[in-house]
């Protein structure tokens, strides 16, 4: 691989996969895949499979992204 190439996820562009000698190196874009950011990948389908576990992870793939669920244990009863 020569050039970096758009890793999608949820059919959204959420990364791209950077050169890295024989690997590729996952360079987020998007926050909902932050946590991947800096990781090494043996090809690209490797590092977009990353992506996708990550987001079913996070039960964000059916939400828009940016638009993440509160979660319940950090809500405060007033």
């Amino acid at each position: 691989m020569s050039k970096p190439i758009v890793i999608e996820a949820a059919g959204k562009a959420v990364a791209v996969a950077a050169p890295a000698g024989d690997q590729v190196r996952f360079v987020a874009v998007k926050y909902d895949v932050w946590d991947l950011d800096g990781e090494l990948y043996g090809s690209v389908a490797e590092a977009e499979r990353a992506a996708e576990r990550h987001l079913a992870s996070r039960s964000t793939v059916d939400q828009p992204f940016g638009q993440v669920a509160f979660p319940t244990e950090l809500a405060v009863a007033i």
